[in-house]
């Protein structure tokens, strides 16, 4: 070690030898090793997956765009299928904590109130979702602005997004766009094709500007929407038919026949907010508007769904580490499930009763009601402040304030597309890739949909800001 270390002394001939020697091994190392490949996440909000196959289709042949990219994926959101549920729901296995509530305005069960949904607040109320991005809408101000001219707007901030992108030294970058949701709601979600063919121009300008650093790309659509005709408000006459039943629908939670409802945005799904005893009783009622679809509730053991189609209760537990549901229709089919089943025991897929989750999430991908045990079982699971009762519109319905419906008629025209509901069209996000080992599947659940591109976080447990009586 002595002789070694006297060699190395930078004397005379010796330091011109240990400085080729280096000078070789750096060389060496350059030509035989590639950089590692940076990694660019890109979140479409609200983007159909019909939209990316369109633009997608092999049939289109060179004017197919994101040429050498694997997908479109169906990726099956959660319920409801909207932001603040969806893109926790999604990226909640990498760490993300859940929202505090479904929508900006929101129940609290600390506090016993309706909470959010103003400008003040919404800097105040934390959603985690909305600070994890790199680049994204910090502030409600951008969503006035870009609902003006939603696609030209959209387009500017994604140029500018990826310019920082190529600027930026960071292995992993994630870009989040509001401005396709806007799309979607305010013109349709054809109008978002226009974006499709921008960000497929800026990821080729993203590569040939920075050859030296080669980058995977991960582009996914936390929901999908839903629409066509000027859609109906559910609000007042759910809160009519709750108030006609002997229901007083507040803004807290103060007495033993009370609900709170908490109207917000335009979307096709609502929740209720009420004591436990309550439950089974404003379920049914709210499932007996018309233009409900049906709606939801947990039970000690299980959950319950009532429908204009029907009752049932469904279960859950996990046999040698792999999940099984039971579906107990009372009668009527609510889910519109049970030609599945009988196809399951065709096949010999079902034990004593029980169906197997995978083969629930094949059979229903593409169902009017994807994935729907699932889902509707998570509902009460993707927020902190969980529902009582979650219902889901049906076609042609939306549900929100009525002030917010009138805004949007002064400024587009009624609504006519939306999200939130149970149903294919407002479930169905998009996921696409280039990354080189990733098999695209035909489809994904939400909470799987980014492992195969992100290694999964450890984390430590959330605590539901609920009722313990719940």
């Amino acid at each position: 070690m002595r002789y070694l270390t006297t060699w190395l002394k930078p004397t005379g001939s010796r330091t011109i030898v240990l400085y080729l020697l280096l000078a070789a091994s750096v060389v060496t190392l350059a030509a035989g090793d590639e950089p590692p490949k940076r990694r660019l996440f890109i979140t479409l909000d609200a983007v159909p997956f019909q939209v990316a196959a369109d633009v997608m289709d092999p049939a289109l042949g060179d004017e197919a765009l994101f040429q050498g990219f694997k997908g479109p994926t169906r990726l099956v959101s959660t319920f409801p299928s909207s932001t603040s549920a969806a893109v926790p729901g999604i990226l909640g296995p990498i760490g993300l904590k859940r929202s505090p509530g479904y929508e900006a305005r929101f129940f609290d069960w600390q506090e016993r109130k309706v909470r959010g949904g103003g400008a003040v607040s919404y800097g105040r109320i934390e959603f985690p979702w909305r600070d994890f991005f790199d680049w994204g809408r910090k502030g409600i101000a951008g969503s006035a602005i870009e609902a003006v001219k939603p696609v030209k707007s959209g387009i500017k901030r994604l140029r500018n997004a990826m310019d920082d992108f190529v600027q930026s030294d960071k292995d992993e970058f994630w870009i989040y766009s509001a401005a396709t949701d806007i799309a979607g709601h305010v013109l349709s979600p054809e109008a978002i094709k226009e974006f499709f063919h921008a960000l497929d121009e800026m990821i080729l300008d993203a590569r040939r500007a920075s050859p030296d650093r080669p980058f995977d790309v991960v582009v996914f659509s936390d929901h999908g929407m839903d629409g066509g005709e000027p859609l109906i408000n559910l609000f007042k006459p759910a809160k009519k038919a709750l108030q006609q039943s002997g229901y007083r629908v507040k803004k807290r939670l103060e007495g033993p026949r009370v609900v709170v409802l908490t109207p917000f945005g335009l979307v096709s799904n609502f929740e209720a907010y009420t004591e436990v005893e309550n439950k089974g009783p404003v379920a049914e009622i709210l499932a007996g508007v018309e233009g409900v679809d049906l709606c939801a509730y947990e039970l000690e053991e299980g959950w319950r769904v009532e429908s204009h189609r029907g009752s049932a209760t469904f279960r859950q537990q996990v046999r040698d580490g792999e999940l099984w549901w039971s579906y107990e229709p009372h009668h009527g089919d609510p889910l519109d499930f049970l030609d599945e089943v009988e196809e399951m025991k065709s096949a010999g897929l079902v034990r004593d009763g029980w169906l197997p989750d995978e083969a629930i999430f094949e059979a229903s991908a593409e169902a009017e009601n994807p994935d729907p045990f699932y889902r509707v079982a998570r509902a009460f699971e993707v927020v902190t402040n969980p529902a009582s009762v979650i219902c889901s519109a049906s076609r042609g319905y939306m549900y929100g304030a009525p002030r917010t419906a009138f805004m949007a008629k002064v400024g587009k025209g009624r609504l006519r597309w939306t999200h939130g509901a149970l149903n294919r069209e407002a479930t169905l996000g998009f996921l696409f890739s280039d990354v080189e080992d990733w098999q695209a599947p035909e489809a994904v659940r939400f909470d799987r949909a980014i492992l195969p591109f992100h290694a999964p976080v450890e984390r430590e447990p959330e605590a539901a800001a609920s009722d313990p009586s719940r």
